[in-house]
């Protein structure tokens, strides 16, 4: 993990992200990145974002009081039943969004997928987020607006993320970076190479306790 104090930049590739096991055993998890920073699936967080492979049929964990965003990343596919309602997710970057204290069985269309999931604690917290495809050379643009956090991770291809006081991170494919904001502050990416990010605008509405 890379802080940058001066800009409140935080970086993390790929190889620092830990794969952990689920606790029923039904797949693994790439923690990628959260707030506070190392939190896992068992801690308080205000946000999480982690890539899971999801191996069998089965039931997903509870998380009561989060919002939960997934978007499927590889893999045929998988249908859900969320709470009754049937969702279908069999084409790339598909979306659905949930409750985490929903019941939710899932059911592999043709072997294991990839996913990509974001939490939010919703008493304390809101997210906009969206995976977006840049062509080699595009640009993407926006302002932060604080407190909270805003995020990009490099779903494929390489970008090369530059803040208003002007520092520059070349994040990879698997990379991450999210910037600590309490003001607007410019942001800026270009596509270095054909590339695929999430964006995400991680917004804090109440107050949080690192310590519990």
């Amino acid at each position: 993990m890379v802080i940058d104090s001066t800009a409140r930049l935080t970086l993390i590739r790929r190889s620092a992200q830990p794969v952990v096991p689920w606790r029923n055993g039904g797949g693994t998890t790439r923690e990628v990145a959260a707030e506070p920073p190392g939190a896992r699936a068992g801690d308080a967080f205000l946000w999480r974002v982690s890539i899971a492979q999801v191996a069998t049929d089965g039931p997903f964990s509870l998380f009561p009081g989060i919002d939960r965003t997934l978007w499927l990343l590889q893999g045929h596919g998988m249908e859900l039943d969320v709470d009754g309602r049937r969702v279908r997710l069999d084409q790339p970057y598909a979306r659905v969004e949930f409750k985490g204290e929903a019941d939710v069985q899932a059911r592999l269309l043709d072997g294991a997928t990839l996913d990509l999931n974001l939490m939010v604690d919703r008493a304390r917290g809101r997210a906009q987020a969206a995976i977006v495809s840049l062509p080699p050379g595009a640009t993407r643009s926006g302002d932060t607006a604080g407190p909270g956090h805003d995020l990009w991770l490099a779903l494929a291809g390489h970008v090369e993320l530059t803040l208003a006081d002007g520092k520059a991170s070349v994040l990879t494919e698997g990379d991450v970076a999210w910037v600590a904001s309490d003001a607007t502050q410019a942001w800026r990416v270009v596509a270095k190479a054909g590339a695929i990010l999430l964006i995400a605008s991680l917004r804090q509405t109440g107050s949080f306790d690192k310590t519990k």
